[in-house]
């Protein structure tokens, strides 16, 4: 009889956590840390017009490169093979390549490295990726958690590379495909703005975190500008880690979940986002201002349990709780 009480006991619990978790904001979400990185995740707009053929597609076109296959038969449409090919020249991976040619539905690859060179930087971008998306992750961690925890680590881990001068205007290929760029980003510790892009967008994708590179002018100087959109709470917002970019000891979030009128206060003349993106993924704006409360942060640091230490431009320190979105 006790055995009997007991079942019906947990039974009822088990319904009655169910019910109470179904109600669940999105941003109540628990962002588990990863075990491997997702090689063929792609920007959300790309993802909302690929069929499931779409994705098995591509899949085999990355395993073929990175099994180093001489060519792989692909799908018997030439114009979704050449799809999938763009896909491919936008991922971190694509540099192993020195070609792709494309013949009907067979691909042709050519290889830029020797098998165990591509091994060796294979195993390195995955590792980095991991380390990047899993840091200080926490099995109660938020979808805010994350995202600031990864902006942290890319604002504060890597420098901006200012003996470069490859990013004077929006011809450079780099805005379209990054090449080599994030490979040389994570391994040198230093880049342009598009090795901090490219990064926040791969590892966020990774944690199921919608994320966009977009980019435009810098209006009083030569220079060309990339930064990330992100997905939060259902919102957009802009981020910039490369201009979040302090020193060696810490990051600050004057560019963190920026409108797109603050973007445009910056001097920048941003591209129509709908010209390069999908509009089957929907209009994507960034007008949501719950973030203007971080403008004075000039320094921010996870401590733990949802709670980020905060210090303001004055030099004020303050507690932030991202459960309750308030300074506490």
């Amino acid at each position: 009889m006790k055995r009997v009480f007991a079942f019906i006991l947990a039974f009822c619990l088990v319904f009655l956590c169910s019910c109470t978790n179904a109600g669940k904001e999105p941003s109540k979400k628990e962002y588990f840390a990863i075990t491997q990185i997702d090689r063929c995740v792609v920007e959300p707009d790309e993802k909302a017009v690929m069929t499931k053929d779409d994705e098995n597609y591509y899949r085999k076109l990355m395993d073929a490169v990175i099994t180093r296959k001489d060519s792989v038969t692909l799908s018997d449409d030439e114009t979704k093979n050449k799809f999938y090919i763009d896909l491919l020249m936008q991922s971190p991976y694509y540099f192993f390549l020195s070609a792709c040619e494309l013949n009907g539905s067979n691909a042709k690859l050519t290889f830029a490295y020797e098998k165990d060179e591509q091994d060796e930087m294979c195993e390195f971008l995955d590792s980095e990726f991991l380390k990047i998306a899993n840091f200080n992750a926490a099995e109660t961690d938020n979808e805010l958690d994350t995202v600031l925890k990864i902006y942290y680590y890319i604002s504060k881990g890597y420098n901006y590379d200012y003996d470069r001068t490859d990013n004077k205007n929006l011809d450079s290929p780099l805005f379209t495909y990054p090449d080599k760029e994030i490979y040389n980003f994570l391994k040198d510790k230093k880049g342009l703005c598009y090795g901090f892009a490219y990064t926040m967008r791969f590892v966020l994708l990774q944690r199921g975190i919608d994320c966009f590179c977009v980019y435009g002018d810098c209006i009083y100087n030569d220079d060309s500008h990339m930064w990330n959109i992100f997905k939060y709470d259902g919102e957009f917002f802009i981020c910039d880690s490369a201009w979040d970019r302090a020193n060696d000891t810490y990051a600050r979030l004057y560019n963190f979940g920026k409108t797109d009128e603050e973007r445009i206060s910056d001097a920048i003349d941003t591209v129509d986002f709908s010209t390069y993106h999908f509009e089957e993924y929907g209009k994507v704006e960034c007008t949501d201002k719950r973030f203007l409360i971080f403008r004075t942060v000039m320094r921010f640091s996870y401590v733990e349990d949802h709670k980020f230490f905060m210090e303001e431009f004055g030099g004020e320190h303050k507690m932030f709780d991202t459960e309750k979105f308030e300074f506490i």
